[in-house]
């Protein structure tokens, strides 16, 4: 029953909330003289966008305040009553009513004929029991003030016959839906609205006057108050209230905190919630009756155990920061309260906290706990703590007013630790060349005074600034500069192109080779993935990574606890996702930075390499010349990647079988080298790898490309040569060879040992039944050329003779028949 229970009445946009601030509640504290839509422009261009505007009381039109001059009962119905009531104008009007708590000369609120009220319920002339009725008595659920009412309004004796009732309840408001941003907590109150819309028209802010009796009897001869938990809690004041009355809250309160969107609980609660919405300080009060003891701010106990005001039973286990008493918990500090010391309607004496608690474990614990009130979301962004004082006797002053209290003497005012101000210098010709205007010193300290920005001159156009307690937010001179421009306002600064030489920009080469590589993988019919570069921890022993693996040290999740040194995870789950959503046929790369650890004693740097990555799972597509799908192998992979470095014109490259990486199919797998250098992998992954994922039936090809490491061996620039016109001769061979053989290095030792040949395409491999289990064939098409001159038969004949004699002595084959 007190701020503490107050769930956030904020709208979400974004990371930003709304606030909501009435127009007549602002007015109390700055002269307003200017339209709706003004002020509201006003709002936005000095940084507090306006989301809404809410004319209050357009839907109680023809609603007004009357008299019962006559009660009768209906003649037809005994729950019924007949009425005559005085509204002001000639007869009074006849009105049947079905509520029970209204007698003879009590002040109503009548609807008359044509209202319409919210949820466009019309009133007309009605009869009810064979009797008319002229009007409605309403309660505040039908005007739309209360969610449920127990029966109509009755107002005070003193209320106007005739007199519109918005006008007389103060619902004639405007309310304007503010987003308020993180940085700007002291903007989520009306004084702190009143301060920006006073500095923006260079009027004074008048802050409310405070004025209350005290008693004789101090504070301190009823309860003491100690910090244990320094840290957590930096302010803590208290004041003690004796006697008050719980009641309903005057006409005026309520009408603030309705505005608010709340609906008033009882005075005390009400004025709590009022002073949060004044000055954006939470508060709260507890029925000092029920506080055993003294207070402490201290850690919970393991598995202390605290009802809630929102009726939870909840269990402490990471020692949260609590209010206590000598015998139990009575608060979770800064963020909700005990049902066990909170105001009721026998309350009498009342304790009232004022503290500042940091923002960094209002932040944490609301979360852990699961509990967003708006004491915590204002505490989470940090408070005014040199503020607590007078939002303190600001509160106390009004119970004191509206529930009749005793104020005892002094305040308990437990101070630990006083903040710095900021201290910033301000260069004049700076901020003019900043904003593009120029503005005297005159005109600046104008500014910068009206924002309660205390300025100390230094000479030479530069002054030293100390902004106030409440804008914790101005620690650097671009934060001043933003202060100036949008209190001078954007649209007294013209618009203007700057004048610059323009020069074209060198492409980054990385970017530069990422965007080529791109386009000739999209030319084959790749698809591009893009993916996070976090990775599950698991993959550090499914993927055998070892200790280069760099792990997150707070991940967002277990799915993203490692920085990932290879793109096969990523890629092989893209594969898996796809499988399972009928989509069996596919060839995938991407291009993207990996990390590993550099080293021990490097302070932690890593080593990032930008890296191709291609794989292939199903069947690859029907095309012109082959008009049957066949399931993609290690050769059309092998193909891809022999295509994208003839188009880079890397040509020295070689591949070597791998034999130590258990991610892939031994005898299906090779390294990419260019002299001694490993530059890639490719090959059919390891099934026992495929079926982790739960790839069934199908091989999964992968290729993995550095091209940090291949840089320096990619020729962009190209060389064109003339078309030859020389024709050229093909001859096809069938070679029958023993398994083991590595057909790449025998193609490689054929091209060296004859000059002739042009080409050598492996167009056919075949092991199985038509030869021995030891044996494959291998078809290959070889071109010859001569630059220079026609080959003769001569030529071919000696040409082929070299080539069949190599295959014969070093590599044990022999011509298919």
């Amino acid at each position: 029953m007190n701020y503490f229970s107050l769930f956030i009445s904020f709208k979400k946009i974004g990371g930003n909330n709304i606030m909501l601030i009435s127009l007549n509640w602002l007015k109390q504290y700055v002269d307003i003289k200017e339209s709706v839509d003004e002020i509201a422009n006003a709002l936005t261009m000095i940084g507090q966008e306006v989301e809404a505007i809410d004319i209050q009381g357009k839907d109680l039109g023809n609603v007004v305040i009357g008299q019962i001059v006559e009660f009768d009962k209906h003649p037809n119905s005994d729950r019924l009553t007949l009425l005559k009531v005085n509204v002001g104008e000639g007869e009074p009007l006849q009105i049947i009513c079905g509520a029970t708590n209204h007698k003879l000369n009590d002040k109503v609120v009548v609807a008359k004929i044509g209202a319409v009220l919210p949820g466009n319920f019309k009133i007309k002339k009605s009869k009810i029991r064979d009797v008319e009725s002229y009007g409605m008595l309403c309660s505040e659920a039908e005007l739309g003030l209360a969610k449920e009412s127990e029966g109509i309004i009755i107002l005070p004796e003193d209320a106007p016959v005739g007199k519109e009732y918005r006008e007389y309840a103060g619902l004639n408001d405007v309310i304007f839906e503010l987003e308020i941003t993180p940085n700007r907590p002291d903007c989520l109150s009306h004084i702190g609205i009143a301060r920006e819309v006073a500095a923006y028209y260079n009027r004074k802010v008048k802050y409310p006057v405070i004025e209350m009796a005290e008693t004789i009897e101090s504070v301190n001869t009823v309860i003491k108050v100690n910090i244990e938990d320094k840290d957590r809690c930096k302010r803590y004041m208290g004041r003690v209230i004796k006697n008050v009355k719980i009641k309903e809250s005057p006409e005026w309160l309520k009408t603030r905190i309705r505005a608010m969107g709340l609906n008033p609980i009882n005075n005390v609660v009400d004025v709590t919630n009022f002073v949060m919405f004044e000055y954006n300080q939470p508060m709260h009060a507890f029925d000092l009756d029920k506080v055993e003891g003294n207070i402490t701010i201290r850690a919970a106990k393991e598995n202390e155990e605290i009802t809630t005001l929102d009726g939870v039973e909840r269990v402490l286990k990471n020692g949260e920061l609590v209010i206590a008493d000598d015998e139990k918990a009575i608060a979770i500090g800064g963020v909700i309260g005990g049902q066990n010391t909170q105001i009721d309607d026998d309350t009498k004496n009342i304790f009232v906290e004022v503290a500042y608690f940091t923002p960094e474990n209002i932040r944490r614990e609301s979360r852990d706990l699961g509990i967003f009130t708006d004491s915590a979301y204002r505490n989470e962004r940090g408070m005014d703590i040199e503020n607590l004082p007078v939002v303190m006797n600001r509160a106390v002053s009004l119970i004191a007013e509206v529930a009749e209290g005793e104020v005892l003497s002094e305040v308990i005012d437990k101070y630990v630790e006083k903040p710095k101000r900021a201290e910033i210098s301000l260069n004049l010709e700076k901020l003019n060349k900043f904003i593009g205007k120029t503005l005297t010193y005159e005109e600046v300290g104008k500014i910068l005074t009206h924002l309660d920005i205390e300025l100390k001159p230094l000479g030479d156009g530069t002054m030293l600034l100390t902004p106030p307690s409440y804008r914790a937010d101005l620690t650097r001179p671009a934060d001043i500069y933003e202060e100036v421009i949008r209190m001078y306002g954007f649209d007294n600064i013209e618009a203007k192109m700057p004048v610059m030489s323009i020069e074209s920009g060198k492409e980054n080469t990385n970017f530069k080779i990422s965007r080529i590589v791109r386009e000739i993988l999209k030319e084959l019919g790749l698809n591009e993935v893009i993916n996070y570069s976090f990775i599950p921890k698991f993959t550090k022993e499914l993927f055998n990574f070892g200790e280069e693996v760099i792990e997150i040290k707070n991940p967002l999740s277990e799915d993203m606890a490692v920085m990932r040194p290879t793109l096969l995870y990523s890629l092989i789950a893209n594969v898996r996702d796809n499988i399972n959503r009928n989509q069996t046929d596919l060839k995938l790369f991407e291009i993207s930075k990996t990390f590993k650890k550099l080293g021990e004693g490097q302070n932690g740097l890593a080593i990032e390499d930008l890296k191709i990555a291609l794989i292939l799972s199903g069947r690859e597509e029907k095309n012109l010349w082959n008009q049957s799908k066949s399931d993609y192998n290690f050769y059309d992979l092998k193909g891809y990647l022999e295509f994208l470095l003839e188009r880079l014109n890397v040509t020295k490259y070689s591949l070597t079988r791998l034999t130590n990486n258990k991610n892939f199919h031994p005898g299906a797998s090779a390294e990419i080298k260019i002299g001694e250098d490993v530059i890639g992998v490719l090959g059919e992954l390891h099934p026992n790898l495929v079926n982790y994922f739960g790839i069934k039936r199908e091989k999964v090809f992968f290729a993995e490309l550095n091209l940090t490491s291949l840089l320096k061996y990619i020729k962009i620039k190209v060389n064109y040569e003339t078309i030859s016109k020389y024709p050229e001769v093909l001859r096809d061979l069938a070679i029958t060879l023993d398994r083991s053989v590595l057909v790449g290095e025998m193609v490689k030792e054929i091209k060296k040992k004859v000059n002739l040949i042009e080409k050598i395409d492996i167009f056919d491999v075949y092991s199985g039944d038509k030869i021995d289990k030891d044996k494959k064939s291998v078809a290959m098409s070889i071109v010859l050329r001569d630059k220079n001159r026609t080959l003769t038969d001569e030529d071919i004949d000696k040409a082929m003779t070299a080539i069949l004699e190599l295959i014969k002595d070093k590599y044990n084959g022999e011509i298919r028949k």
